[in-house]
């Protein structure tokens, strides 16, 4: 089967919307299939265009918010955590409040904390690179 946006939605349980958005962040289907493996190995946090400044991931969390939210709720569920709050003071590389996570979650989405946003956004991408590796090595 060829590899396309489409056939990758129709794999996936992660909103189309949010998929869309992740594989522009990256600059394209090309780029985001270039990098997958790269971020499935290694983290986003290795520094992946389209991911790097806060500019650019607060900026797509603000953009995607409800779905980053659902995506989030979800796994929190999916991993046994209390809430989706508590999932996100779990990463290791944040260092913020449960107000702040609840806060960025939950509130205002032009008005967040900048490493929570970040964080969520990372998350986000991570997401979808892992349901594209899965679904390409499935194929």
């Amino acid at each position: 089967m060829k590899k396309t946006i489409k056939n990758f939605i129709e794999y996936s349980s992660i909103d189309a919307k949010l998929i869309r958005a992740v594989i522009r962040q990256f600059g394209g289907w090309r780029s985001f299939q270039e990098m997958a493996q790269d971020i499935y190995n290694h983290g986003i946090s290795s520094g992946f265009n389209g991911w790097i400044y806060y500019n650019e991931t607060c900026q797509f969390y603000a953009k995607n918010q409800s779905s980053i939210i659902k995506l989030a709720e979800y796994l929190s569920e999916d991993h046994d955590y209390k809430s989706a709050q508590d999932m996100v003071k779990g990463f290791s590389f944040i260092d913020a409040t449960l107000s702040k996570i609840g806060y960025t979650l939950y509130g205002n989405k032009r008005q967040h904390d900048t490493q929570v946003a970040n964080v969520l956004a990372w998350c986000t991408a991570e997401e979808v690179v892992r349901a594209f590796v899965e679904w390409s090595e499935s194929e």
